[in-house]
C-alpha cells in the first residue's frame, strides 16, 4: 500500500510543474493584450470621411496629423506582430489610432467650416470681378490704344470662366487659384484702361464749352449745327439749339484723343465748319461733307508738337476729314473721318449747308456718369 502511495505521490510531483505551466500559460493567454482592431477601424473610417470632405485641402494640418498618427499606429502594429505572441503589446498602436480618429474628426469639422467660408469669399470675389468686367466691356473695350492690355484682359476673362466653372463644381481650391489669377490680370487691365480714360476726360470742361457755344450760336442764328459724341458713337443734328435727329457713327481706328498728324487714324476734336458738300459723283463714300480740318487751333498744336519733338519732323498735319456715307458697320474703320449709314447721310446732307458748324467732342457726358453704367 505504501509503495502504491509512493508511486502516486511521485506522479503528482512530476505532473505538478506541468499543470502549473499550463495554468500560467492559460492566464497569460487570457490576460494578453489584443490588437486594437476596433480603434484602427474607427480611425480609418474617420480618415476616409475627412478625405471625402476634402480635409486634405481645407484642413491640411489636422488632416496631416491624423494621417501621420494612423501611419504610426500601423507601423507599431507591424512591429508588434513580428514578436512572439506573448510578448506583443499594443498600447502604442491603440494610442496612435485614437489620436488619428481625434485629429480626423477635428479635420472634418474644420474642413466643413473653412469650405463654407471660402465659398462665401469666392462668391464676393466673383461678384466684384464680374462688375469690373461689365464696366470694362461697356466702356474700356472701345479704347483702341490698349491692344496689349486687351490681351491681358482676355486672358483674365478665360481664367475667370474656368474659376467659375470650378466654383460651380464645389472645387473651391482650384476656383480660388484661377479666380485670384484672373482678378490680378483683370484688375491690372482695368486700371490701365481707366487711367487712359481719366486722362482723356480731363478735357471734358473744354468739350462742354465747345458744345454750349455751338448750341448758343445755333439758337441765336436760327441755324443747324452738328454735334459729334465720339465716346457714344453718336452724331446729333440740332436746329435753333433743339435736337432734331440722332445717328449712329463709325470713327477712325484710333479715335480716342485729338488728331495730331496725317496717318494717325484719329478723328479730330474741335469746332469746325462744313466747307464743301460732295455728292456721289465727287466722293467714293456715296455722299460726303468736308470740314475745315485743320483749323487754326490744330495748326498751332501741330507746330508746337513738332517743336517739342512729340511728332516726327517728316510728318504732315493732314486734311480731307469728312462726314460721309458707307457707315453703319458698328466698327471703327475710317482714317479719321465720321461715317454714317447711307440713309442717315441722306437726311443730314439735305438739311445742312456749307458754313454749318460741326463740333466734335470726346463725350457729352462726364466720366463719372459713364462709369456708373454696367
Amino acid at each position: 500500500m505504501r509503495r502504491k502511495l509512493k508511486r502516486k505521490y511521485k506522479r503528482v510531483l512530476i505532473l505538478a510543474p506541468t499543470f502549473t505551466f499550463i495554468i500560467v500559460i492559460a492566464i497569460l493567454f487570457l490576460t494578453k493584450d489584443k490588437p486594437p482592431t476596433e480603434e484602427i477601424k474607427i480611425a480609418r473610417e474617420k480618415l476616409s470621411a475627412a478625405k471625402a470632405a476634402n480635409a486634405h485641402q481645407y484642413s491640411k494640418n489636422l488632416y496631416k496629423s491624423a494621417t501621420a498618427s494612423y501611419d504610426s499606429a500601423m507601423y507599431y502594429w507591424g512591429l508588434e506582430n513580428k514578436k512572439f505572441y506573448l510578448f506583443r503589446k499594443y498600447d502604442k498602436v491603440q494610442a496612435f489610432a485614437q489620436k488619428s480618429a481625434k485629429f480626423a474628426s477635428s479635420a472634418l469639422g474644420q474642413a466643413d467650416s473653412n469650405s463654407k467660408s471660402l465659398k462665401r469669399e469666392l462668391e464676393e470675389k466673383i461678384r466684384k470681378i464680374q462688375r469690373k468686367i461689365d464696366i470694362f466691356q461697356a466702356n474700356f473695350d472701345k479704347i483702341p490704344q490698349i491692344d496689349e492690355t486687351r490681351k491681358q484682359y482676355n486672358k483674365g476673362k478665360i481664367l475667370f470662366g474656368e474659376g467659375k466653372l470650378a466654383f460651380e463644381k464645389a472645387n473651391y481650391i482650384v476656383a480660388e487659384q484661377k479666380i485670384d489669377n484672373a482678378s490680378r490680370l483683370i484688375e491690372k487691365s482695368y486700371n490701365h484702361a481707366n487711367s487712359i480714360l481719366v486722362n482723356y476726360f480731363e478735357n471734358y470742361p473744354k468739350w462742354q464749352r465747345w458744345v454750349n457755344n455751338t448750341l448758343d450760336q445755333s439758337r441765336n442764328n436760327c441755324s443747324y449745327c452738328i454735334i459729334v459724341d465720339k465716346f457714344a458713337r453718336e452724331c446729333f443734328l440740332y436746329f435753333k439749339g433743339t435736337l432734331k435727329e440722332k445717328y449712329e457713327i463709325d470713327l477712325g481706328k484710333n479715335w480716342i484723343g485729338t488728331k495730331n498728324h496725317q496717318g494717325d487714324y484719329t478723328t479730330p476734336e474741335g469746332i469746325y465748319k462744313i466747307v464743301d458738300k460732295k455728292n456721289s459723283g465727287r466722293t467714293q463714300y456715296y455722299k460726303a461733307m468736308l470740314i475745315n480740318y485743320p483749323n487754326d487751333e490744330d495748326k498751332a498744336r501741330f507746330a508746337q508738337n513738332k517743336k517739342n519733338g512729340t511728332i516726327p519732323s517728316r510728318k504732315r498735319i493732314g486734311d480731307l476729314i469728312e462726314i460721309h456715307g458707307h457707315g453703319g458697320k458698328g466698327a471703327d474703320w475710317t482714317q479719321g473721318c465720321i461715317a454714317l449709314a447711307n440713309e442717315d447721310i441722306d437726311k443730314i446732307y439735305a438739311r445742312v449747308s456749307t458754313g454749318t458748324t460741326v463740333t466734335i467732342v470726346g463725350s457729352l457726358r462726364p466720366l463719372s456718369e459713364i462709369m456708373k453704367l454696367p
